[in-house]
């Protein structure tokens, strides 16, 4: 996502790093975003949508 607009709208308003969640068992999505240099720290259970016990994966990405 380096040079994209949104990137540099981010890095203008002082943000070191990007973060979205998807559902773990997301995996086209996750592959995608690991693949767009994206780490996943974290995974959590929620209720999503009044469907409990989905788990969440955290994505985040550092910007340079």
């Amino acid at each position: 996502m380096r040079g994209t607009a949104e990137a540099a709208l981010a890095r203008e308003n002082g943000c070191t790093v990007l973060r979205m969640d998807t559902n773990a068992k997301n995996a086209a999505v996750r592959r995608l975003y690991q693949k767009l240099g994206y780490a996943e720290p974290d995974i959590g259970p929620c209720i999503f949508n009044g469907i409990p016990n989905v788990q969440l994966v955290l994505l985040e990405k550092k910007l340079t």
